[in-house]
């Protein structure tokens, strides 16, 4: 028996292989992407395209949005007047330390928040200390609306990310 089995293999081994035809249907492509392989020798199926693409998109790190943005931001604010976020149980809490510590910062010396706010940025985005602050302990005010505005602007004026900074389909990053 064993050579039975032995002389089917080597059977199946010899058959000639059939070459991919260049017609290949779609569902030949999704069956050969869904099993790992692929239905044209060096070509990703468009199904293997489109995850990558949205895989990119998901967890790149160098897409931004105003979200993002606007949390590194309010993080970078904290930090300068020496507060953490995490010792906070709520962001009104976080930014309420933060306005009295902005608010001692006024009183000490007025002339040190322009410079605050030029080493955030905020100068850059059109926006105050005060707002970003505000916008802290009430996101859904108009401050934060003026905040996120501001955010929105600036993504539109830079791009998402610049595209020599993304890799290709096969992660190689180029020009």
């Amino acid at each position: 028996m064993s050579s039975i089995s032995a002389l089917s293999s080597s059977l199946l081994f010899l058959q000639p292989q059939r070459p991919a035809s260049s017609n290949a249907s779609a569902g030949d492509s999704l069956v050969a992407s869904i099993n790992g392989g692929s239905s044209r020798a060096g070509a990703a199926s468009p199904l293997t395209q489109a995850q990558a693409r949205i895989s990119e998109q998901m967890f790149s790190v160098t897409n931004t949005d105003a979200t993002q943005m606007k949390a590194r931001l309010f993080e970078r604010v904290g930090k300068e007047f020496g507060i953490k976020q995490d010792d906070y149980n709520s962001l009104s809490s976080y930014g309420s330390a933060i306005r009295n510590a902005l608010d001692d910062l006024k009183q000490k010396s007025p002339s040190s928040i322009a410079a605050i706010e030029k080493k955030l940025g905020l100068d850059q985005l059109g926006v105050s200390l005060d707002t970003v602050v505000n916008a802290i302990v009430d996101p859904q005010g108009s401050d934060g609306d003026r905040l996120d505005a501001a955010l929105n602007k600036k993504l539109g004026e830079q791009g998402r990310a610049a595209p020599s900074t993304r890799p290709d389909e096969i992660g190689l990053y180029s020009r």
